[in-house]
C-alpha cells in the first residue's frame, strides 16, 4: 500500500513539473490523500486548455485590414467615377431628314434688307432667287445649247445650305457648276419644323437653262 502511494505521489510531482515548465499550471484543492480526484483535476484543466486554444479568433493583421479597406475605397471611387462619366455623357439627339413636303413649318430667309423682296412659299422664294442670280455659261452661247439641270440639296437645321447634287444634259457640266453656284450662294435660312421639332429639309429642284433668259 505503501509503495503503491509513493509510485502515485511520484507520477503526480512529475505531472506537475512538466505542467509548470510548459507555463499551463492548474490549481487544485485536492488533499494528497485523494490522488485519483487530482488527477482528473489535471487532465480536465489540459483539455480545458487545449480547448481555448482551438477556439482562439484569428486575429487579423493592420496590414490586412488596411489593404482590404483600401480595396473597399478603390472599388467605391470606380463605380462613382463611371456613374459620373455615365450621367455627363449626352449622346446628341439625331436630327431628322424630311422632305419639303413632309414639313410642318418651311424653311424660311432669314429677315435681312437684300431678302425681303422673297415671299411666299420656299418653292416660290427659291425660284425668284434662282432667276435673279443665275447666268448662263457664255461658253455655250455660240453653239446654241439649253437644258435642265436637276438640283437636290438639303437645309439642315442650322439653316445652312448642305449636300448639294446635280445632273444635267449632256455636254452640259458647266450647267451643272453654275447650278451648283447658285444654290451654294443661297443666304442663311431659318431652319424647318416637323411638329415642332427641328429638321433637315431636303429638296429636289430644276433649274432650266435659256440662250434668250
Amino acid at each position: 500500500m505503501i509503495l503503491k502511494r509513493i509510485l502515485l505521489l511520484s507520477f503526480v510531482f512529475i505531472s506537475s513539473s512538466t505542467l509548470i515548465s510548459q507555463n499551463n499550471v492548474c490549481v487544485s484543492s485536492s488533499s494528497s490523500d485523494d490522488l485519483l480526484m487530482e488527477l482528473n483535476t489535471i487532465d480536465k484543466c489540459l483539455n480545458e486548455k487545449e480547448d481555448t486554444k482551438e477556439e482562439l479568433p484569428k486575429v487579423q493583421s493592420n496590414r490586412y485590414l488596411r489593404n482590404r479597406k483600401n480595396s473597399y475605397y478603390s472599388s467605391l471611387r470606380k463605380n462613382l467615377k463611371t456613374i459620373s462619366v455615365t450621367k455627363t455623357k449626352i449622346l446628341p439627339k439625331k436630327v431628322k431628314d424630311v422632305y419639303l413636303g413632309e414639313v410642318t413649318q418651311e424653311p424660311t430667309f432669314l429677315e435681312a434688307n437684300d431678302n425681303l423682296q422673297y415671299k411666299g412659299s420656299l418653292k416660290e422664294v427659291l425660284e425668284a432667287y434662282v432667276n435673279d442670280h443665275l447666268e448662263y455659261p457664255s461658253a455655250l452661247e455660240h453653239n446654241g445649247i439649253e437644258g435642265i439641270v436637276w438640283t437636290s440639296f438639303v437645309i439642315d437645321s442650322n439653316g445652312d445650305v448642305k449636300n448639294i447634287v446635280t445632273l444635267g444634259p449632256i455636254n452640259g457640266e458647266l450647267f451643272e457648276i453654275e447650278a451648283a453656284k447658285v444654290i451654294k450662294s443661297l443666304p442663311k435660312f431659318k431652319p424647318g419644323k416637323m411638329d415642332d421639332e427641328l429638321v433637315n429639309v431636303k429638296h429636289l429642284m430644276a433649274i432650266k437653262f435659256e440662250i434668250n433668259k
